[in-house]
């Protein structure tokens, strides 16, 4: 018999920074090529470096699953968790698995730089702080798309929609596993990464990749 069990994992000022660095970060990428949103792009960058303080202040402080004592980095643990989900063996985690938490440091760290090297590029007009700035963004880009992966791949493997967690802060726990579908992943990641490509090129006046068609009538 399935017998599951809701509970509260991310606390209300975890999920707020987190949809808050999400935010800051989508403008700053929107108006990166932009003289006329300039200011909106560096406002972004403040927010972005505030948020990112007071996130590693709450990790150091706080006793709850966003702690960072709850889920130190342990790169061998963090390459066996990818391996063992790509097997379909992977244990479920209530808080950050060992893989999404060297993706949380990355990101931290990534962040850090890249507000650093944006400020540093702002008020001095350094050339060299611009392109730092420029390579670190984009890194930071596609290591939220691992990170995106990572957050699929554990959804379909947990039958579990991690980012609603991330929105309620609550998890169910279930008494039993369930099988993990490694096509349904691929699909599913290629459709994201098709529409992740479109949020970047439709201001640049591009269709896109995917195109919305007319519906289908349902099969008999």
């Amino acid at each position: 018999m399935k017998t599951s069990k809701i509970i509260l994992v991310w606390r209300w000022p975890v999920r707020v920074m987190h949809w808050s660095m999400v935010a800051a970060f989508s403008v700053a990428m929107w108006t990166r090529d932009s003289e006329l949103d300039r200011m909106i792009h560096v406002y972004a960058g403040y927010t972005m470096a505030a948020v990112l303080l007071v996130r590693i202040l709450y990790g150091f402080l706080a006793q709850d699953l966003a702690g960072f004592r709850r889920f130190p980095p342990a790169p061998i643990k963090g390459l066996q968790y990818a391996i063992d989900l790509v097997r379909g063996q992977a244990r479920n985690h209530l808080g950050h698995n060992p893989a999404g938490a060297l993706a949380i440091y990355a990101m931290l760290l990534l962040g850090l730089s890249t507000v650093a090297t944006g400020y540093w590029a702002f008020e001095y007009d350094n050339d060299f702080a611009k392109d730092w700035h420029h390579h670190l963004s984009y890194a930071w880009l596609w290591l939220i798309g691992v990170h995106l992966f990572g957050v699929l791949m554990g959804s379909l493997a947990h039958k579990e929609f991690l980012v609603w967690a991330m929105i309620t802060g609550c998890k169910t726990r279930r008494s039993v596993s369930e099988p993990f579908s490694f096509q349904a992943a691929g699909i599913t990641l290629l459709i994201l990464l098709l529409r992740f490509i479109n949020l970047f090129t439709a201001p640049f006046g591009t269709r896109g990749i995917i195109t919305r068609q007319p519906k289908k009538p349902p099969r008999r």
